[in-house]
């Protein structure tokens, strides 16, 4: 993939800092309340061109922690040829100004990485400082956007980051994002969610990334809030 050693899938690691509750790519510039929770978990394939397929879990359990925050932990596995690679990620997210009808919302994610590679010990990895930006076009309609900056310690490089993605909010959601760096070509991804009831519910989103190699994937998630 991006790094010989290193298999982070593209629709684990271009999620946000703070992972954004998927069908969505890009982060919104909400966070969970005090004593709010949820636990995600997803499964991701993804494929290009002349490589094994990828694939991977996740696991992520985020709670409101008070001063418009939110903080969450997340388990990614990943196997890819034969070999298997985790990664453990501490990401947290504050809102400034909450978004409203005819208001914008505003705040920052922000995370930290560490990843064991096969054969190897836990190790750090990366950090992300993200903008976020959330405004409402229409009743249930929302457009986020994100500008922010990663450092990858294996690369040894420093990158920018961007997003923005349209949702349209109900029983069924729909999502779609454009998303990138300032290395790579962007990828676009398209995303459906459905509430089955208390709290429950069900998504799967389609990606395509457009840098060499070419990847696309598929991630089907299930969360629980309470």
């Amino acid at each position: 993939m991006r790094e010989p050693t290193l298999f982070l899938c593209t629709l684990c690691t271009l999620a946000g800092p703070a992972l954004a509750g998927a069908p969505l790519v890009t982060e919104t510039a909400d966070s969970l309340a005090l004593g709010d929770c949820e636990l995600e978990a997803a499964v991701t394939r993804e494929r290009s061109s002349g490589l094994p397929t990828l694939r991977s879990s996740n696991v992520i359990l985020g709670c409101g922690v008070g001063a418009e925050s939110q903080a969450a932990l997340v388990h990614t596995q990943t196997r890819f040829d034969g070999s298997r690679e985790q990664a453990l990620r501490l990401s947290g997210k504050t809102t400034f100004a909450a978004p409203e009808p005819g208001r914008a919302g505003w705040g920052v994610a922000y995370a930290v990485e560490s990843v064991k590679l096969p054969g190897g010990s836990w190790r750090s990895e990366a950090f992300d400082l993200v903008g976020l930006y959330t405004r409402e076009l229409a009743p249930g309609l929302l457009v986020h956007a994100n500008l922010g900056h990663s450092h990858s310690r294996s690369a040894r490089q420093d990158s920018t980051l961007w997003s923005l993605g349209i949702e349209r909010i109900d029983t069924l959601t729909l999502a779609a994002d454009v998303f990138g760096d300032d290395r790579d070509r962007p990828g676009v991804s398209a995303g459906v969610g459905y509430g089955i009831g208390r709290g429950f519910s069900v998504n799967a989103t389609l990606a395509w990334q457009f840098s060499e190699p070419r990847m696309r994937g598929v991630n089907l998630g299930a969360k629980l809030e309470f």
